[in-house]
């Protein structure tokens, strides 16, 4: 079956990253209907350079939106999703998104080894339930796979059906991946990586740090336990800054009682994420 691909890229001050996202996005097999890049107030010649780029060959619509809209640095948490969401509202303004259509997101710092979205499209055909997919994704410059989550489906290089996002949506808010995928779980879709397709990108937490992460897991509703198994995993790789920081995060949000996200549902999916993941492992359940 053919579809339509559509990807948005929040971008900020990627210069030297700029080069290898298009020779990645250019290296795939399969046409990209509309690629929407939303460069956001660059201060070291992204800008310019967007505008120097031909469009790719096998994109049929290339769109640089330049819209400064917030001042700050790089934030990885409502500035970015809006971000992200800017880009999704540019496509949906300019066609009519269809069940069986595919968009996502594909950040500036991730790039598609060839054939990523053709192999992606062909794990939607296989399964009409999988409503959000994404590769394997290993770290830029150590070609190492990422300690995270092996059945996670990154955010940085993802796709929706378009049937999941028009039901689920994409949550703007901290973790706004992380968010939406949930939803989309809790919806009755499927989540999959799919193994034979890889990506190049930066190691989470490289321009955010981990205290971030920490935090934004409170608020989503996971539990202080599973703040030490992420806490263990950072320790057993050796990242004690990132180990420290991580815990200090959670705590610190934990014991200011910081809101937690008022969505009832997504609040109990993450409160049993850990028991609902070790059932998984010892195959007592499906999800």
């Amino acid at each position: 079956m053919s579809r339509r691909i559509f990807l948005s890229t929040p971008l900020r001050n990627e210069f030297d990253n700029i080069p290898d996202l298009y020779r990645a996005v250019s290296s795939q097999d399969v046409s990209i209907s509309i690629w929407v890049i939303v460069e956001n107030g660059s201060t070291d010649g992204s800008q310019e350079l967007l505008q120097t780029l031909p469009k790719p060959s096998n994109v049929e619509q290339l769109i640089v939106l330049n819209e400064d809209t917030e001042s700050g640095e790089y934030a990885l948490g409502q500035k970015y999703a809006r971000i992200v969401s800017r880009g999704f509202d540019e496509i949906r303004a300019r066609v009519d998104l269809q069940p069986e259509d595919l968009i996502g997101i594909l950040d500036a710092d991730s790039f598609p080894s060839d054939g990523y979205y053709r192999i992606l499209t062909l794990a939607f055909d296989q399964n009409p339930r999988l409503g959000l997919a994404s590769g394997v994704s290993c770290d830029t410059g150590t070609e190492k796979k990422s300690i995270h989550a092996a059945d996670w489906v990154r955010g940085s290089c993802r796709l929706w059906r378009g049937a999941c996002m028009l039901q689920s949506g994409y949550i703007v808010g901290p973790s706004a991946d992380t968010l939406s995928l949930a939803r989309a779980e809790i919806d009755g879709w499927q989540a999959d990586v799919v193994k034979d397709a890889m990506f190049k990108a930066r190691e989470v937490g490289t321009r955010s740090k981990q205290r971030y992460y920490g935090s934004s897991a409170y608020f989503r509703g996971n539990t202080l336990t599973y703040a030490l198994v992420r806490f263990g995993k950072f320790l057993a790789y050796g990242r004690f800054s990132d180990a420290r920081d991580y815990l200090a995060g959670y705590c610190s949000a934990r014991s200011d009682d910081a809101p937690r996200i008022d969505d009832e549902q997504i609040r109990d999916y993450f409160e049993q994420y850990l028991p609902r993941k070790i059932k998984k492992r010892l195959g007592l359940t499906g999800r």
